[in-house]
């Protein structure tokens, strides 16, 4: 017995001889400035400038009867809760080279529309997922053209974003 009483005395007087070595903290709060620079893009891939957007082809045969129609589709994508909208440079076109006329129709449908539509406003942002709009275009019936070597093309049409 005289051994454990050692033993636990040995212990004892070395746990109160040990230094204590205290452990302290200091603390500190900052704040984190975050700016967001809000954007909205055409097709999500070339940016909000230069964007392609695919053709709208029309075929027309003079003095047809009906009416011709095309279309083509195109994304936008905008910061969430963004506000933008949507503006052609022009929706009622005559063509300079075949004297054609034709309307085009900016919308949310794939629905070709004799009434030519230039805008479409109060869209808001949801993010990362493209939201889906349509050039739709009418070329009236009883039109005749003109066939010439010179003239200046309507061909090419602006698209703008606002935000």
């Amino acid at each position: 017995m005289v051994r454990k009483t050692s033993v636990a005395l040995a212990l004892a007087c070395c746990a109160v001889a040990a230094p204590v070595w205290a452990v302290s903290t200091a603390t500190g709060t900052f704040s984190v400035g975050v700016t967001l620079t809000s954007k909205c893009e055409i097709n999500s891939t070339n940016g909000a400038t230069g964007a392609t957007i695919s053709a709208l082809p029309i075929a027309y045969t003079s003095f047809q009867t009906t009416a011709s129609t095309g279309s083509t589709t195109f994304n936008v994508r905008c910061t969430k809760d963004q506000a933008y909208s949507l503006a052609l440079d022009n929706a009622d076109v005559t063509d300079g080279v075949t004297g054609l006329a034709y309307t085009l129709n900016l919308s949310t449908a794939n629905s070709p529309s004799a009434t030519a539509n230039a805008a479409v406003t109060g869209q808001v942002g949801v993010g990362l997922t493209p939201k889906s709009y349509f050039v739709n275009a009418n070329m009236a019936a009883g039109q005749d053209g003109t066939v010439l070597t010179t003239g200046t093309p309507n061909s090419t049409r602006t698209l703008t974003v606002s935000y």
